[in-house]
């Protein structure tokens, strides 16, 4: 893999998950939470607009790859030194946590100004705001229900050096596999049902449900810097098409004998060997129109997705108003979808904006937290 501070290929990838969750969000709003009267049409593209969610075990991924990156570099060298936790955090916190809590604040201002009021409590307001609505199932959505996942990579945050450990003492390889023993073992057991019902639902998101995915990307960076060596079949990316159905297959099949513990680390592996097979292919040559476009979308990728739901949450009252018009009925115009497609452009272009005048300030005082020679792990997993 080339030693370059910036993959475009990892932006890519960002820019191609980012993309996935702001269709999957789209067809929730046209399809389910605004739809128009009688139901939208083609429903065969709101299934195929859901499946944008899986845009999420991407992001987790690459969180892994890129967090563990440097310290995979410190590792391989001649002289190894533990990483320092305290600089690590705070630049973590410094990248990550301003432009959520100004993403919080858009969110709260546009939907106060679109439904007259805010559709959660001010403790749910509160839970998000410092990460950790997730725990309770009254505060799970809050005001930017996408945020779920960013309080997920908290947890993983805090526990990676735990991870670390593991992999400086055990080797990569056998630390990947007490982390998936862990979650299948976690994921096996929700199955039997052992916490309360109206928090089954929280049990699945928290960190051990997804540690596998994210582990999976922390091995992948010790690939990279020459630590370990991979099987020759993960790097072809035709062989992550049957796994990545695999996955598709359980989806109708989650509820059977438990198989739902199985989903998504099967979806881990296949975007891990995904991974695997472009970052082997990065030349550094240029790029064709569509993957420049693809890495643009990854530089502001976090901005993307700290923004756009919020965006499309304050349209659903529109949306909703439009589809009665009697036009609307009597013609079988799906507007709900148009409004949400039509509104799409807008929100490119808002997290553009996000990213130059809040992210980016941002990042460059991480920067100064803790300043060294820059790496991927400088940029956002989201």
């Amino acid at each position: 893999m080339s030693g370059r501070a910036r993959s475009e290929r990892i932006d890519q990838l960002r820019g191609v998950a980012a993309l996935a969750v702001v269709a999957c969000h789209l067809g929730v709003s046209a399809y389910r939470d605004a739809p128009n009267e009688g139901g939208t049409p083609w429903p065969w593209l709101g299934f195929l607009l859901g499946f944008g969610y899986l845009g999420v075990p991407l992001f987790f991924v690459i969180s892994g790859f890129c967090i563990h990156l440097p310290q995979a570099r410190t590792l391989a060298t001649a002289a190894p030194r533990a990483p320092e936790w305290r600089r690590f955090f705070a630049r973590r916190f410094w990248r990550l946590y301003p432009p959520y809590l100004a993403a919080l604040a858009v969110a709260l201002a546009l939907l106060a100004l679109a439904g007259g009021g805010l559709p959660v409590s001010w403790r749910a307001v509160f839970a998000q705001a410092v990460l950790v609505h997730t725990l309770h199932p009254a505060t799970f959505d809050g005001v930017n229900p996408p945020a779920w996942s960013l309080a997920v990579e908290a947890q993983l945050y805090l526990v990676y050096p735990l991870v670390f450990w593991l992999i400086a003492r055990r080797g990569a390889l056998r630390a990947l596999a007490i982390v998936l023993a862990v979650t299948l073992g976690y994921r096996v057991a929700l199955n039997f049902q052992p916490v309360p019902e109206r928090f089954a639902g929280v049990a699945w998101e928290l960190f051990l449900a997804r540690w596998f995915e994210w582990v999976l990307g922390a091995v992948i960076a010790e690939w990279a810097v020459g630590r370990i060596r991979l099987p020759r079949a993960v790097f072809h990316p035709a062989l992550a098409v049957p796994v990545l159905a695999v996955g598709v297959l359980l989806e109708w099949h989650k509820w059977h004998h438990g198989l739902y513990a199985m989903m998504e680390p099967v979806y881990g592996l296949a975007f891990a060997m995904l991974l695997c097979a472009v970052l082997a292919r990065e030349t550094g040559r240029d790029e064709s129109r569509m993957a420049r476009y693809l890495a643009g979308v990854g530089l502001y990728s976090y901005s993307l997705y700290l923004l756009h739901r919020p965006i499309q949450l304050a349209l659903e009252p529109l949306a909703r108003r439009v589809a009665v018009w009697s036009f609307v009925v009597e013609h079988d115009v799906p507007s709900s979808l148009l409004i949400m497609l039509a509104a799409t452009p807008f929100v490119l272009w808002a997290s553009r904006v996000f990213y130059r005048y809040c992210e980016a300030p941002s990042l460059r005082r991480s920067q100064r937290t803790w300043p060294t020679r820059p790496a991927l792990a400088d940029r956002p997993a989201r």
